[in-house]
Protein backbone atom coordinates (compact mmCIF):
# COMPACT_ATOMS: atom_id res chain seq x y z
CA UNK A 1 0.00 0.00 0.00
CA UNK A 2 1.93 2.73 -1.12
CA UNK A 3 2.26 6.49 0.39
CA UNK A 4 1.29 9.09 -1.87
CA UNK A 5 3.79 12.14 -1.70
CA UNK A 6 2.37 15.85 -0.51
CA UNK A 7 4.13 18.64 -0.62
CA UNK A 8 1.44 20.72 0.62
CA UNK A 9 0.49 21.75 3.99
CA UNK A 10 -2.93 21.16 5.91
CA UNK A 11 -4.58 23.91 5.79
CA UNK A 12 -7.52 23.55 8.17
CA UNK A 13 -7.83 21.09 11.01
CA UNK A 14 -8.68 17.33 9.90
CA UNK A 15 -12.05 15.92 10.60
CA UNK A 16 -12.66 13.09 13.28
CA UNK A 17 -13.98 10.75 10.68
CA UNK A 18 -10.87 11.21 8.93
CA UNK A 19 -8.45 10.71 11.62
CA UNK A 20 -10.60 7.95 13.87
CA UNK A 21 -11.05 5.42 10.67
CA UNK A 22 -6.95 4.81 9.84
CA UNK A 23 -6.56 5.01 13.67
CA UNK A 24 -9.41 2.34 14.19
CA UNK A 25 -7.18 0.09 11.78
CA UNK A 26 -3.90 0.81 13.02
CA UNK A 27 -5.33 -0.16 16.54
CA UNK A 28 -7.44 -3.24 15.04
CA UNK A 29 -3.93 -4.27 13.84
CA UNK A 30 -2.00 -4.18 17.16
CA UNK A 31 -4.63 -5.49 18.85
CA UNK A 32 -4.58 -8.45 16.70
CA UNK A 33 -0.69 -8.88 16.83
CA UNK A 34 -1.43 -9.39 20.50
CA UNK A 35 -4.42 -11.56 19.81
CA UNK A 36 -2.28 -13.50 17.38
CA UNK A 37 0.58 -13.62 19.75
CA UNK A 38 -1.74 -15.12 22.40
CA UNK A 39 -3.46 -18.00 19.25
CA UNK A 40 0.02 -18.96 18.43
CA UNK A 41 1.68 -19.32 22.19
CA UNK A 42 -1.67 -21.32 23.29
CA UNK A 43 -0.94 -23.58 20.11
CA UNK A 44 2.72 -23.68 21.47
CA UNK A 45 2.53 -23.91 24.98
CA UNK A 46 -0.02 -22.56 28.12
CA UNK A 47 3.42 -22.02 29.72
CA UNK A 48 4.33 -19.85 27.56
CA UNK A 49 0.97 -17.94 26.95
CA UNK A 50 1.15 -16.74 30.81
CA UNK A 51 4.40 -15.30 30.59
CA UNK A 52 3.44 -13.50 27.47
CA UNK A 53 0.93 -12.28 29.86
CA UNK A 54 2.51 -11.32 32.48
CA UNK A 55 5.84 -9.74 30.03
CA UNK A 56 3.33 -8.17 28.29
CA UNK A 57 1.84 -6.17 31.66
CA UNK A 58 5.66 -4.63 31.91
CA UNK A 59 6.20 -4.25 27.94
CA UNK A 60 3.54 -1.90 27.82
CA UNK A 61 5.23 0.20 30.26
CA UNK A 62 7.54 0.76 27.15
CA UNK A 63 4.68 2.75 25.31
CA UNK A 64 3.72 4.38 28.17
CA UNK A 65 7.83 6.11 28.99
CA UNK A 66 7.79 6.72 25.00
CA UNK A 67 4.57 8.47 24.81
CA UNK A 68 5.37 11.02 27.47
CA UNK A 69 7.52 13.21 25.01
CA UNK A 70 5.48 11.93 22.19
CA UNK A 71 1.77 12.71 23.17
CA UNK A 72 2.98 16.27 24.44
CA UNK A 73 4.63 16.89 21.24
CA UNK A 74 1.81 15.52 19.12
CA UNK A 75 -0.62 18.03 21.32
CA UNK A 76 1.29 20.90 20.91
CA UNK A 77 1.94 20.17 16.85
CA UNK A 78 -1.82 20.29 16.71
CA UNK A 79 -2.54 23.18 18.34
CA UNK A 80 -0.05 25.17 16.69
CA UNK A 81 -0.78 24.03 13.34
CA UNK A 82 -4.60 24.68 14.29
CA UNK A 83 -3.05 28.42 15.29
CA UNK A 84 -1.67 28.74 11.40
CA UNK A 85 2.32 28.39 12.90
CA UNK A 86 3.56 25.82 10.89
CA UNK A 87 7.26 26.43 12.01
CA UNK A 88 6.85 25.94 15.48
CA UNK A 89 4.95 23.18 15.10
CA UNK A 90 7.96 21.45 13.50
CA UNK A 91 10.24 22.55 16.50
CA UNK A 92 7.75 20.35 18.94
CA UNK A 93 7.92 17.99 16.13
CA UNK A 94 11.73 17.75 16.16
CA UNK A 95 11.72 18.19 19.72
CA UNK A 96 9.30 15.21 20.43
CA UNK A 97 11.17 12.56 18.33
CA UNK A 98 14.42 13.52 19.72
CA UNK A 99 13.37 13.35 23.29
CA UNK A 100 11.81 9.73 22.58
CA UNK A 101 15.37 8.75 20.85
CA UNK A 102 16.89 9.91 23.98
CA UNK A 103 14.67 8.09 26.57
CA UNK A 104 14.78 4.99 24.15
CA UNK A 105 18.54 4.66 25.06
CA UNK A 106 18.30 4.85 28.57
CA UNK A 107 14.88 2.51 28.89
CA UNK A 108 16.05 -0.12 26.48
CA UNK A 109 19.33 -1.06 28.71
CA UNK A 110 16.99 -0.75 31.73
CA UNK A 111 14.82 -3.11 30.58
CA UNK A 112 17.74 -5.15 29.25
CA UNK A 113 19.47 -5.10 32.38
CA UNK A 114 16.33 -5.56 35.58
CA UNK A 115 13.95 -7.81 33.34
CA UNK A 116 14.88 -10.35 36.06
CA UNK A 117 13.85 -8.38 39.20
CA UNK A 118 10.78 -6.83 37.30
CA UNK A 119 9.38 -10.28 36.51
CA UNK A 120 10.01 -11.33 40.14
CA UNK A 121 7.25 -8.79 41.00
CA UNK A 122 4.93 -11.63 39.78
CA UNK A 123 4.27 -15.19 41.54
CA UNK A 124 5.03 -17.28 39.01
CA UNK A 125 6.13 -20.73 37.97
CA UNK A 126 10.28 -21.37 37.16
CA UNK A 127 9.26 -22.43 34.09
CA UNK A 128 7.23 -19.15 33.34
CA UNK A 129 9.17 -17.23 35.16
CA UNK A 130 12.12 -18.08 33.01
CA UNK A 131 9.90 -17.49 29.61
CA UNK A 132 8.82 -13.97 30.93
CA UNK A 133 12.69 -12.93 31.52
CA UNK A 134 13.72 -13.83 27.92
CA UNK A 135 10.94 -12.28 26.33
CA UNK A 136 11.40 -8.72 28.06
CA UNK A 137 15.19 -8.63 27.64
CA UNK A 138 14.56 -8.83 23.91
CA UNK A 139 11.58 -6.90 23.51
CA UNK A 140 12.78 -4.15 25.96
CA UNK A 141 16.24 -4.39 25.56
CA UNK A 142 15.27 -3.74 21.49
CA UNK A 143 12.65 -0.91 21.96
CA UNK A 144 14.59 2.30 20.26
CA UNK A 145 12.98 1.43 17.09
CA UNK A 146 9.56 1.38 18.80
CA UNK A 147 10.52 4.31 20.53
CA UNK A 148 11.03 6.07 17.32
CA UNK A 149 8.03 4.59 15.53
CA UNK A 150 5.78 6.37 18.14
CA UNK A 151 7.07 9.80 18.14
CA UNK A 152 7.14 9.54 14.34
CA UNK A 153 3.25 8.23 14.19
CA UNK A 154 1.87 10.84 16.85
CA UNK A 155 3.32 13.55 14.93
CA UNK A 156 2.22 12.19 11.56
CA UNK A 157 -1.12 12.06 12.99
CA UNK A 158 -1.33 15.33 14.57
CA UNK A 159 -0.05 16.78 11.11
CA UNK A 160 -3.51 15.04 9.80
CA UNK A 161 -1.61 12.00 7.96
CA UNK A 162 -3.36 8.69 10.05
CA UNK A 163 -2.84 6.87 6.88
CA UNK A 164 0.82 6.84 7.17
CA UNK A 165 1.15 5.64 10.80
CA UNK A 166 -1.85 2.45 9.62
CA UNK A 167 0.12 1.66 6.48
CA UNK A 168 3.54 1.25 8.79
CA UNK A 169 1.64 -0.93 11.24
CA UNK A 170 0.18 -3.34 8.50
CA UNK A 171 4.15 -3.81 7.10
CA UNK A 172 4.60 -4.44 10.65
CA UNK A 173 1.86 -6.97 11.72
CA UNK A 174 2.52 -8.87 8.17
CA UNK A 175 6.36 -9.18 9.37
CA UNK A 176 5.76 -10.38 13.26
CA UNK A 177 2.95 -12.66 12.09
CA UNK A 178 4.94 -14.57 9.86
CA UNK A 179 8.55 -14.19 12.20
CA UNK A 180 6.10 -15.60 14.89
CA UNK A 181 4.72 -18.21 12.92
CA UNK A 182 8.69 -19.64 12.28
CA UNK A 183 9.82 -19.22 15.67
CA UNK A 184 7.06 -21.53 17.09
CA UNK A 185 6.59 -24.31 14.29
CA UNK A 186 10.02 -24.36 13.06
CA UNK A 187 8.48 -24.66 9.44
CA UNK A 188 11.04 -26.15 6.86
CA UNK A 189 13.22 -27.90 9.13
CA UNK A 190 14.15 -24.32 11.36
CA UNK A 191 14.24 -24.42 14.86
CA UNK A 192 11.75 -23.56 17.42
CA UNK A 193 12.85 -20.35 19.52
CA UNK A 194 9.40 -20.08 21.32
CA UNK A 195 8.85 -16.91 23.38
CA UNK A 196 12.49 -15.57 22.46
CA UNK A 197 11.24 -15.71 18.37
CA UNK A 198 8.06 -14.25 19.43
CA UNK A 199 10.02 -10.97 21.05
CA UNK A 200 12.38 -10.84 17.93
CA UNK A 201 9.92 -10.91 15.42
CA UNK A 202 8.25 -7.96 17.12
CA UNK A 203 11.13 -6.29 17.05
CA UNK A 204 11.75 -6.82 13.39
CA UNK A 205 8.19 -5.68 12.61
CA UNK A 206 9.25 -2.35 14.63
CA UNK A 207 12.04 -2.16 12.48
CA UNK A 208 10.21 -2.54 9.08
CA UNK A 209 8.02 0.18 10.46
CA UNK A 210 10.54 2.73 11.27
CA UNK A 211 11.77 2.53 8.14
CA UNK A 212 8.33 3.58 6.42
CA UNK A 213 7.63 6.57 9.07
CA UNK A 214 10.79 8.04 8.38
CA UNK A 215 9.72 7.71 4.59
CA UNK A 216 6.69 9.08 5.41
CA UNK A 217 7.71 12.26 6.83
CA UNK A 218 10.23 13.21 4.81
CA UNK A 219 7.31 12.76 1.39
CA UNK A 220 4.58 14.71 3.36
CA UNK A 221 6.89 17.89 3.70
CA UNK A 222 7.79 17.55 7.32
CA UNK A 223 10.33 19.57 7.84
CA UNK A 224 12.56 18.16 10.40
CA UNK A 225 16.24 20.02 11.01
CA UNK A 226 18.05 17.55 12.31
CA UNK A 227 21.20 20.00 12.26
CA UNK A 228 19.55 22.25 14.60
CA UNK A 229 18.76 20.03 17.20
CA UNK A 230 21.33 20.68 19.51
CA UNK A 231 19.93 24.77 19.36
CA UNK A 232 16.06 23.90 19.68
CA UNK A 233 15.04 26.49 22.31
CA UNK A 234 14.38 25.58 25.98
CA UNK A 235 11.07 26.54 25.55
CA UNK A 236 9.98 23.84 23.02
CA UNK A 237 11.83 20.93 25.39
CA UNK A 238 9.75 22.16 28.52
CA UNK A 239 6.83 22.62 26.91
CA UNK A 240 6.56 19.04 25.87
CA UNK A 241 7.60 18.03 29.09
CA UNK A 242 5.31 20.20 30.78
CA UNK A 243 2.25 18.47 28.96
CA UNK A 244 4.05 15.41 27.97
CA UNK A 245 4.67 14.39 31.32
CA UNK A 246 1.30 14.70 33.02
CA UNK A 247 -0.27 13.40 30.34
CA UNK A 248 1.47 10.07 30.03
CA UNK A 249 1.40 10.06 33.80
CA UNK A 250 -2.44 9.36 33.66
CA UNK A 251 -1.57 6.01 31.72
CA UNK A 252 1.51 4.93 33.80
CA UNK A 253 -0.94 5.18 37.13
CA UNK A 254 -3.91 3.07 35.32
CA UNK A 255 -1.36 0.55 33.88
CA UNK A 256 0.51 0.48 36.78
CA UNK A 257 -2.25 -0.43 39.00
CA UNK A 258 -3.22 -3.06 36.17
CA UNK A 259 0.64 -4.59 36.93
CA UNK A 260 -0.39 -4.75 40.80
CA UNK A 261 -3.51 -6.77 39.80
CA UNK A 262 -1.98 -8.49 37.07
CA UNK A 263 0.10 -9.58 40.49
CA UNK A 264 -2.84 -10.37 42.49
CA UNK A 265 -4.28 -12.64 39.98
CA UNK A 266 -0.87 -14.39 38.88
CA UNK A 267 -0.99 -15.87 43.03
CA UNK A 268 -4.76 -17.10 42.27
CA UNK A 269 -2.50 -19.84 40.16
CA UNK A 270 -0.83 -20.49 35.95
CA UNK A 271 -4.91 -21.07 35.09
CA UNK A 272 -6.41 -18.23 36.53
CA UNK A 273 -3.35 -16.23 35.09
CA UNK A 274 -3.86 -17.58 31.39
CA UNK A 275 -7.53 -16.77 31.60
CA UNK A 276 -6.76 -13.40 32.34
CA UNK A 277 -4.25 -12.70 29.37
CA UNK A 278 -7.43 -14.25 26.97
CA UNK A 279 -9.49 -12.24 28.43
CA UNK A 280 -7.87 -9.08 27.85
CA UNK A 281 -6.37 -10.28 24.31
CA UNK A 282 -10.79 -10.29 23.58
CA UNK A 283 -12.00 -7.32 24.96
CA UNK A 284 -9.35 -5.25 23.47
CA UNK A 285 -11.68 -5.50 20.66
CA UNK A 286 -14.58 -4.37 22.29
CA UNK A 287 -13.17 -1.07 23.47
CA UNK A 288 -10.58 -0.59 20.66
CA UNK A 289 -13.71 1.89 19.16
CA UNK A 290 -13.62 3.95 21.90
CA UNK A 291 -9.88 3.99 22.17
CA UNK A 292 -9.49 5.17 18.56
CA UNK A 293 -12.35 7.79 18.69
CA UNK A 294 -10.47 9.37 21.82
CA UNK A 295 -6.94 9.71 19.85
CA UNK A 296 -8.86 10.60 16.84
CA UNK A 297 -10.36 13.75 19.77
CA UNK A 298 -7.50 14.59 21.23
CA UNK A 299 -6.18 15.53 17.91
CA UNK A 300 -9.19 16.99 16.91
CA UNK A 301 -10.02 18.87 20.15
CA UNK A 302 -5.95 20.13 20.57
CA UNK A 303 -6.31 21.79 16.05
CA UNK A 304 -9.86 23.58 17.56
CA UNK A 305 -8.16 24.92 20.44
CA UNK A 306 -5.32 26.78 18.71
CA UNK A 307 -7.95 27.87 16.55
CA UNK A 308 -9.67 29.53 19.24
CA UNK A 309 -12.96 27.26 18.64
CA UNK A 310 -13.01 25.54 22.11
CA UNK A 311 -16.74 25.91 21.80
CA UNK A 312 -16.88 23.65 18.84
CA UNK A 313 -15.05 20.91 20.53
CA UNK A 314 -17.38 21.03 23.48
CA UNK A 315 -20.05 20.46 21.68
CA UNK A 316 -18.55 18.19 19.62
CA UNK A 317 -17.31 16.18 22.34
CA UNK A 318 -20.54 14.45 23.77
CA UNK A 319 -21.46 12.82 20.20
CA UNK A 320 -18.52 10.87 20.13
CA UNK A 321 -19.13 10.17 23.35
CA UNK A 322 -22.16 8.81 22.21
CA UNK A 323 -21.05 6.92 19.28
CA UNK A 324 -18.38 5.11 21.30
CA UNK A 325 -20.63 3.89 24.57
CA UNK A 326 -23.23 2.94 22.19
CA UNK A 327 -20.37 0.67 20.11
CA UNK A 328 -19.28 -0.77 23.14
CA UNK A 329 -21.81 -1.82 24.69
CA UNK A 330 -23.06 -3.66 21.71
CA UNK A 331 -20.06 -5.12 20.96
CA UNK A 332 -19.87 -6.35 24.37
CA UNK A 333 -23.83 -7.65 24.17
CA UNK A 334 -22.29 -9.56 20.50
CA UNK A 335 -19.12 -10.86 22.79
CA UNK A 336 -21.55 -12.85 24.99
CA UNK A 337 -23.63 -14.11 22.41
CA UNK A 338 -20.58 -15.93 20.53
CA UNK A 339 -18.25 -16.44 23.31
CA UNK A 340 -19.23 -20.22 23.41
CA UNK A 341 -17.42 -20.42 19.81
CA UNK A 342 -14.82 -17.91 20.31
CA UNK A 343 -13.00 -18.72 23.54
CA UNK A 344 -12.19 -22.52 22.61
CA UNK A 345 -10.04 -20.69 19.45
CA UNK A 346 -7.27 -20.06 22.00
CA UNK A 347 -7.85 -22.83 24.43
CA UNK A 348 -9.61 -26.18 24.82
CA UNK A 349 -8.92 -26.10 28.98
CA UNK A 350 -12.28 -26.26 30.41
CA UNK A 351 -11.37 -23.92 33.59
CA UNK A 352 -9.99 -21.06 31.31
CA UNK A 353 -13.45 -21.22 29.42
CA UNK A 354 -15.47 -21.24 32.02
CA UNK A 355 -13.67 -18.23 33.83
CA UNK A 356 -13.66 -16.02 30.44
CA UNK A 357 -17.27 -16.68 29.78
CA UNK A 358 -17.87 -15.23 33.50
CA UNK A 359 -15.96 -12.11 32.87
CA UNK A 360 -17.60 -11.39 29.53
CA UNK A 361 -20.84 -11.13 30.73
CA UNK A 362 -19.25 -8.02 33.34
CA UNK A 363 -18.08 -6.84 29.94
CA UNK A 364 -21.55 -5.58 29.21
CA UNK A 365 -21.66 -2.93 32.45
CA UNK A 366 -17.97 -2.59 31.82
CA UNK A 367 -16.97 -1.24 28.46
CA UNK A 368 -19.86 1.53 28.67
CA UNK A 369 -18.00 2.79 31.35
CA UNK A 370 -14.70 2.39 29.80
CA UNK A 371 -15.75 4.51 27.25
CA UNK A 372 -16.03 7.63 29.32
CA UNK A 373 -12.37 7.70 29.87
CA UNK A 374 -11.29 6.60 26.64
CA UNK A 375 -12.88 9.33 25.15
CA UNK A 376 -13.00 12.17 27.56
CA UNK A 377 -10.01 12.27 29.09
CA UNK A 378 -7.68 12.36 25.43
CA UNK A 379 -9.81 15.20 24.92
CA UNK A 380 -8.92 16.83 27.83
CA UNK A 381 -5.64 16.24 27.05
CA UNK A 382 -5.81 17.91 23.71
CA UNK A 383 -6.87 21.16 25.25
CA UNK A 384 -3.73 20.91 27.53
CA UNK A 385 -6.22 19.80 30.44
CA UNK A 386 -3.81 17.26 31.34
CA UNK A 387 -3.07 17.30 35.83
CA UNK A 388 -6.78 16.69 36.38
CA UNK A 389 -7.36 13.39 34.82
CA UNK A 390 -3.59 12.52 36.59
CA UNK A 391 -5.03 12.97 39.88
CA UNK A 392 -8.06 11.53 39.47
CA UNK A 393 -6.58 8.51 37.81
CA UNK A 394 -4.26 8.39 40.90
CA UNK A 395 -6.95 8.95 43.81
CA UNK A 396 -9.56 6.15 42.40
CA UNK A 397 -6.92 3.18 40.39
CA UNK A 398 -5.51 3.15 43.71
CA UNK A 399 -8.55 3.36 46.36
CA UNK A 400 -11.00 1.28 44.11
CA UNK A 401 -9.56 -0.93 41.87
CA UNK A 402 -6.12 -2.34 43.28
CA UNK A 403 -7.83 -2.68 47.00
CA UNK A 404 -11.26 -4.05 45.25
CA UNK A 405 -9.23 -6.62 43.76
CA UNK A 406 -7.79 -7.96 46.51
CA UNK A 407 -11.14 -7.56 48.52
CA UNK A 408 -13.38 -9.06 46.00
CA UNK A 409 -10.74 -11.12 44.16
CA UNK A 410 -9.10 -12.84 47.43
CA UNK A 411 -10.72 -11.46 50.51
CA UNK A 412 -14.44 -12.64 49.42
CA UNK A 413 -13.09 -15.49 47.12
CA UNK A 414 -14.75 -14.40 43.72
CA UNK A 415 -11.79 -14.42 42.08
CA UNK A 416 -11.32 -13.26 38.58
CA UNK A 417 -14.85 -12.46 38.68
CA UNK A 418 -13.95 -10.34 41.67
CA UNK A 419 -11.13 -9.01 39.99
CA UNK A 420 -12.98 -7.39 37.02
CA UNK A 421 -15.74 -6.08 38.91
CA UNK A 422 -13.73 -3.88 41.02
CA UNK A 423 -11.91 -2.70 37.52
CA UNK A 424 -15.56 -1.90 36.19
CA UNK A 425 -16.38 0.00 39.60
CA UNK A 426 -13.08 2.06 38.86
CA UNK A 427 -13.84 3.34 35.53
CA UNK A 428 -17.58 4.30 36.17
CA UNK A 429 -16.40 6.45 39.10
CA UNK A 430 -13.81 8.05 37.04
CA UNK A 431 -15.67 8.08 33.84
CA UNK A 432 -18.48 10.25 35.25
CA UNK A 433 -16.04 12.67 36.86
CA UNK A 434 -14.28 13.14 33.88
CA UNK A 435 -17.61 14.28 32.31
CA UNK A 436 -18.06 16.76 34.97
CA UNK A 437 -15.18 18.52 34.00
CA UNK A 438 -15.47 18.53 30.74
CA UNK A 439 -19.57 19.60 30.88
CA UNK A 440 -18.15 22.41 33.29
CA UNK A 441 -15.87 23.84 30.67
CA UNK A 442 -12.86 24.83 33.24
CA UNK A 443 -10.50 22.71 30.51
CA UNK A 444 -11.34 25.83 28.43
CA UNK A 445 -8.90 28.08 30.68
CA UNK A 446 -6.54 24.86 31.19
CA UNK A 447 -5.66 24.70 27.87
CA UNK A 448 -5.74 28.78 26.89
Amino acid sequence: MPIEASRSEVKKEPRLSTLAGPILTENLIRTSLLAIDQLMLYAFATRAAAAMSAGSQLSFFLQLIYQMPAQGASILVAQKLGAGRREEAESYALGGIALVGLFSIFVSIAYATLAGPAISLFDLEPTVHAMAVSFLVIYGGLSVFMALNIAQAAILRAWGHANDAMVANIAALACTIAGNYVALFGPFGLPVLGLRGVALSNVFGQVVAFGILSIAIRRRDIRLKWKRVGRLPGSVVSGILEIGVPTAGENISYNLSQVVITGIVSTMGTTSLAAFGLVLAIVRYVFIFGVSIGAAAQIRVGWLVGAGRAGLAKASMWRWLAMAASVAFGLALVLNLVKGSVVPIFTTDPTIRALASAIFIISIVYEPGRSMNTVVIPGLKGAGDVRFPVMIGMIFNWSIAVPGAILLGKVFGFGLVGVFAAMATDEWIRGLIMLKRWAGGRWIRQGA
